[in-house]
């Protein structure tokens, strides 16, 4: 079931490939992510420590 998670929009439901990543920060929560969508709208996603990979760097 989580292998079939996918990072979307909320509002227009587009794929938010890399190339929308604008900002990626470690905390002792995990990694949350802000991807900017071409329709405006901002994501944020939280990844949990386990599954932190190169893109989790401060941009």
């Amino acid at each position: 079931m989580l292998d079939e998670l996918t990072c979307t929009c909320e509002r227009c439901d587009q794929s938010l490939e890399d190339d929308r990543l604008m900002l990626s920060m470690r905390t002792d929560g995990g990694t949350r992510r802000a991807y900017e969508c071409r329709c405006g709208a901002v994501t944020i996603t939280v990844v949990g420590d386990e599954g932190v990979d190169d893109r989790s760097t401060i941009r």
